[in-house]
Order: structure tokens, then sequence, then C-alpha cells
């Protein structure tokens, strides 16, 4: 394993450590969950303090969602897809919060806090790649889907956004799969996908939201 390897592995170890000590979280505990001797630890880190920050900052960042996002096994169907993207987006979220809470937040050195802010293209990108094997079953492009998908999860998980009554993923995932209105009729069957996303983009309106998937569709994933 190489040391950047290692550092990824220790770090993606140390996470739910942090979530449930915070800073009383020992070295002990940190290797032990790594599967590691404490030496290796400070190998590839300096000391507790800049494992715990640089463990931080990668769950901010986006490598480790998209690695993620990138195991869903492609036989999973669309409705397996979703769910498992938007489980993986609330998990994350929450403990992102649960770290900002426990921890605080400072950056170590002036080099630390020039950091850029974390980027999310890469995050829709790989949603979006997941999705391509499901585009006819889809009303939107893949990348809409994955823009839908992003957003509204991170909106429905978000604390303070949602005032603590935080929506459960099935909710999320049956509400992008399907909308919040009733099915009528049976025309979008008929339709094909490419029709679909024409119709859905010419009559798109601020108050009515339209399924990333057509409820009615016969399921071909």
């Amino acid at each position: 394993m190489s040391r950047d390897e290692r550092r990824a592995s220790i770090m993606d170890a140390a996470v739910p450590l942090l979530v449930q000590y915070g800073r009383d979280v020992t070295s002990k505990q940190l290797a032990e969950a790594a599967g590691v001797a404490e030496g290796t630890l400070y190998s590839v880190f300096a000391d507790k303090d800049e494992l715990i920050h640089d463990s931080i900052h990668r769950h901010i960042e986006a490598t480790s969602m998209v690695d993620a996002i990138r195991e869903i096994p492609e036989s999973t169907d669309l409705d397996g897809v979703i769910r498992a993207i938007v489980e993986l987006t609330q998990h994350r979220t929450e403990q992102i919060f649960a770290l900002v809470a426990i921890l605080g937040f400072h950056e170590r050195t002036p080099e630390h806090a020039k950091r850029r802010p974390p980027d999310n293209e890469p995050v829709i990108q790989a949603i979006a790649d997941v999705l391509l094997p499901h585009r006819d079953r889809l009303t939107v492009t893949p990348r809409r889907a994955a823009q839908f998908i992003r957003y509204a999860t991170f909106s429905m998980t978000h604390p303070m956004i949602t005032n603590g009554e935080v929506v459960p993923a099935d909710e999320i995932s049956a509400l992008l799969l399907h909308g919040f209105s009733v099915a009528t009729g049976a025309a979008t069957t008929t339709a094909s996908a490419d029709e679909r996303r024409a119709a859905a983009s010419a009559t798109a309106s601020p108050d009515v939201v339209t399924p990333i998937s057509p409820a009615t569709a016969p399921l071909t994933a």
C-alpha cells in the first residue's frame, strides 16, 4: 500500500471515531480502527491534530464520496441506484455536521486556509455516470437527474433547512422517482425517453415537481 493509500485508509477509518469521541479519541483507538500499529499512524501523519484535520478535510472534499458512488454495482436497477446515492449523501452530510459540531473547525496553517472550497462537480459527474445506463428511464438528462438527487437530498438532510425534521431516505427516493402528484393515464409509456425529456423541458414550471423517472414506465434496468 502506498503512503497516500495508507493515509486515505486511516482517515476513512478515523471519521466514525471522531463523530463518536471527538478530540478525545486515542491513538490506540484510531490505530485499531485502521488495522495498523500506532507507530504507523505517525509515519504518515505528523501528529494526531494533523490526522484529525486531514480526516475532516477528506470527508468534506469530494474524493471519498466519488469513490463510494463509483462502487455502486452496475447491476443495480434505477430505484436501487437512486436509493444508494440518497443514503450516501445523507450519511455524509450528517457526519460532516456532526464533526463540525463536536470538533469545531479551524485551519491549522495559512496554507490550509488558502485551500479552495470543495468542488461539487466531481460528485455530480460520478452520479451522472452511474445513471447513464438508465437514461431511457429518465425524463431528464443523467446530469440534470444527478443535480436533482444531490441538491434535493442535501437540502432535505441539512439540519438548519429541515429544522431538525430530516426527511427519510426512502421518502426522498420515492419523491425523486415518482414526484408527489397522482399519475394520470399511461401516456408516458408510449413516448420515447427523448420525447419525455423534451416534454418535461417544455412544460416544467416552478410549481410542478417533475419526477426524474416516469412512474408508469416499465422497468428496463
